[in-house]
């Protein structure tokens, strides 16, 4: 492996050699049209260039001493069938690959006049495996591990491009879509991953086929879209290192971007979208080892599909539970159509925190008749801040508030508006008022009933029936 590594080293200084040769000038040219000019660039990445002969390097090599067996073993040459070898690389800018101790493992060149293919890279050999190698990895790691953050791109270009505007932490796959075992690597050093896709269709479909290694690896990851139609070397050669800074400060987690356009790809008003929305994310939210991410996506989830994040969890069960298939039995469908007889009591807290003038003693009472019990925390809570004329702003209070599950219900309902819900506050509250202060009263005809009973002597009856209706009232 070390003499592999040995003869990919005489290349690059080959190829570095060919170049700065006044005969290669068109080289030079080509990559000062697309904006890399900068000698203490080129020689960070080591560019050089394969001049377009079939045996530049082979030349060049002998004169080293390596032999061709090796340069073969290297993917430097290639056989001939009559016997003999050619060089690979022909007519090329050309990019060596670095492992993370700087030991140059494989080539990439770009050709300079359009020939097919347009890019090259050398085959798989004992120490170079495209899917777990990194172009620029060894630039990068010294600025992943301090920014604890790493930007993956797609090209060579691509990943020059960022580290010439500043973005020092950026590393490129070598032609194939990112693996786990790309990520198995950077996991120890980058807290958060960012792809860097086109805006269109297939862009995001790239960044969608990521999701499940992220998860998978347990890295968390960030998507960071372009305008449609441009790779990171034209969207930073037009707008700037600070306008891709803006994109990399407003990019969302892949969860997130995944959640939202399953939302627009599905109808979540019919029984059927809903079913199929909240199938496909219970399955991947309970890959999330951190509760308070588990937290966060019910929460997202129960808002999208209006149900109860308890519904949502009890979806999440159903793949992360061992039993997972007898879990299973209680189908999808019926989870969502939980609608919880908690709807009367979230209206009560909506209105109140929405408009605070509407709050009265009632509505206290009314809390501590609460059947959910995180509700009636969360409720109390709010109750305590109304009475002192302390309310926080709902951020603050599910902050405060401090616990996970009764933080999911806050963030996914009390957060989201139905239509038509800020049009008559008084009514609603009244209405939802009546609802839970008379759930544990007894019918009129019962009371009559009991009073009957109580006269007649019949005493024994009548106690059980109004214990049982305290212990509803109580909650």
């Amino acid at each position: 492996k070390a003499s592999i590594c040995g003869a990919n080293g005489f290349a690059r200084e080959y190829f570095s050699m060919e170049l700065s040769s006044p005969s290669n000038r068109r080289a030079l040219d080509y990559l000062a049209k697309r904006g890399y000019s900068d000698p203490a660039l080129l020689e960070r990445f080591s560019v050089g260039f394969a001049p377009d002969k079939w045996d530049g390097l082979i030349g060049f090599l002998r004169k080293k001493g390596v032999s061709m067996d090796l340069a073969e073993k290297a993917g430097l040459v290639i056989k001939k069938d009559g016997g003999g070898h050619y060089d690979r690389f022909r007519g090329r800018v050309m990019f060596p690959v670095m492992d993370a101790l700087g030991r140059i493992i494989a080539f990439g060149g770009r050709t300079i006049d359009n020939k097919e293919p347009k890019y090259l890279n050398s085959p798989e050999t004992a120490v170079f495996k495209k899917g777990e190698t990194f172009y620029g990895l060894h630039q990068a790691m010294k600025a992943i591990s301090k920014q604890g953050s790493a930007i993956v791109v797609e090209g060579y270009f691509d990943l020059i491009a960022l580290h010439r505007h500043g973005f020092s932490n950026s590393v490129a796959t070598m032609g194939t879509a990112l693996t786990a075992l790309h990520l198995r690597f950077l996991k120890p050093y980058a807290e958060v991953v960012y792809s860097l896709f086109d805006s269109d269709d297939a862009g995001r479909n790239a960044a969608l086929r990521g999701l499940g290694l992220f998860l998978e690896a347990g890295v968390s990851s960030k998507i960071v879209l372009l305008p449609s139609g441009k790779d990171p070397d034209e969207f930073l050669s037009k707008s700037g290192g600070d306008a891709l800074k803006a994109a990399i400060d407003k990019a969302e987690p892949l969860m997130e971007f995944y959640l939202k356009d399953m939302g627009k790809r599905l109808n979540t008003k019919t029984p059927e979208g809903k079913t199929r929305y909240l199938d496909e994310a219970a399955r991947r939210i309970s890959r999330f080892a951190n509760p308070a991410e588990k937290g966060h996506y019910a929460a997202m989830v129960a808002s999208t599909l209006g149900i109860a994040p308890d519904a949502v969890y009890d979806a999440v069960r159903t793949f992360f539970s061992p039993k997972g298939a007898e879990a299973q039995a209680r189908p999808l469908k019926d989870v969502i159509a939980l609608k919880g007889s908690s709807l009367k009591e979230v209206t009560i807290l909506k209105v109140i925190l929405g408009h605070p003038k509407l709050f009265t003693d009632e509505v206290a009472r009314a809390v501590e008749m609460f059947e959910d019990m995180d509700l009636k925390k969360a409720g109390r809570f709010i109750v305590g801040r109304l009475k002192s004329g302390a309310l926080a702003g709902l951020s603050e209070l599910v902050d405060e508030l401090g616990d996970e599950k009764a933080m999911s219900k806050i963030a996914s309902r009390l957060f989201r508006d139905e239509d038509g819900f800020i049009e008559n506050p008084e009514k609603m509250l009244e209405d939802c008022l009546k609802k839970v202060l008379n759930s544990g009263k007894l019918k009129p005809e019962t009371e009559d009933m009991l009073k009957r009973h109580e006269e007649a002597g019949k005493d024994d009856f009548a106690p059980k029936i109004r214990e049982r209706a305290e212990a509803k009232k109580r909650g």
